[in-house]
């Protein structure tokens, strides 16, 4: 990592910190480069069940850092061009579980970097929206695909178009997250949901069942039942099908022994 990013590991549970706080973690290369390190290593390390990212200080993240003025996204200024999305893995790639907690304000490419991950956590003091239309260019994060999958198109249009600026608890009833809680809740929340995952979810399901939904935004029914076939068969091979039963039975924590990397099926390794 570097010093604009933190990365943390307890109770397996990754917390990644975007580390500028005094610029409302503004995205820079440095942070960009950081949080894909720190998916890819999310990713590879089975001590690692689910990820938090989140914001140091009153933001978690205000889009790009725009200290560049007019020249921010001057095409002939970057003399090189733009991928939109630019992390070397994304959140949707991470075989676990990724949680955002956005502890203040996410807008733009903030904002973005949000709806990638699974699942949202706001602030009901933060202010939410997609502001590109306002700063004369497109939105990023692939977000013209993940937003009306999860707002419906006419909502996604006026995020995107009229690009207006929500509170927490609008943002949570346009559907851009599932819960909105005090600033000062919005980690604690999080990761409240996280040790739960981590703890009482075995990880190969898990990260089959992000896998199958992913890929289902763009496949017909036949085809993810045919996947979810393949899936369940292999999970029902591997022995946290019986420890899971057993720790239910015997009312104690399960012990899962089938790890993301090791037990991966093969025709999901594309």
């Amino acid at each position: 990592m570097n010093e604009a990013l933190k990365l943390e590991i307890a109770d397996r549970v990754a917390i990644i910190t975007l580390n500028r706080p005094e610029a409302y973690n503004t995205l820079t290369t440095s942070i960009i480069e950081g949080i894909g390190a720190a998916y890819r290593r999310c990713d590879e390390d089975d001590e690692i069940r689910v990820v938090v990212i989140t914001g140091a200080g009153k933001a978690f993240c205000a889009g790009a850092d725009m200290s560049a003025g007019g020249r921010t996204f001057d095409s002939e200024a970057q003399h090189t061009a733009v991928n939109s999305c630019p992390l070397d893995m994304q959140a949707w790639e991470v075989r676990k579980p990724v949680i955002a907690a956005c502890n203040g304000h996410a807008v733009g490419a903030g904002l973005g970097l949000a709806m990638q991950a699974d699942m949202r956590v706001f602030a009901n003091e933060g202010k939410y929206g997609f502001l590109q239309s306002r700063r004369g260019v497109v939105a990023d994060f692939a977000i013209e695909y993940t937003l009306p999958r999860l707002v419906g198109f006419e909502r996604a249009f006026e995020l995107l178009v009229r690009a207006p600026r929500l509170s927490g608890e609008e943002a949570r009833d346009w559907g851009l997250a599932g819960r909105c809680v005090p600033a000062a809740e919005v980690l604690g929340a999080a990761l409240e949901i996280a040790h739960d995952i981590a703890v009482n979810c075995a990880p190969l399901p898990v990260g089959l069942h992000k896998n199958l939904l992913w890929r289902g935004l763009d496949s017909s029914l036949g085809d993810i039942a045919a996947q979810e076939s393949l899936a369940l068969n292999h999970t029902m091979s591997t022995p946290d099908a019986i420890e899971g039963g057993a720790a239910y039975v015997e009312r104690r924590p399960p012990n899962w022994s089938a790890s993301i990397n090791r037990d991966w099926p093969s025709w999901l390794k594309d």
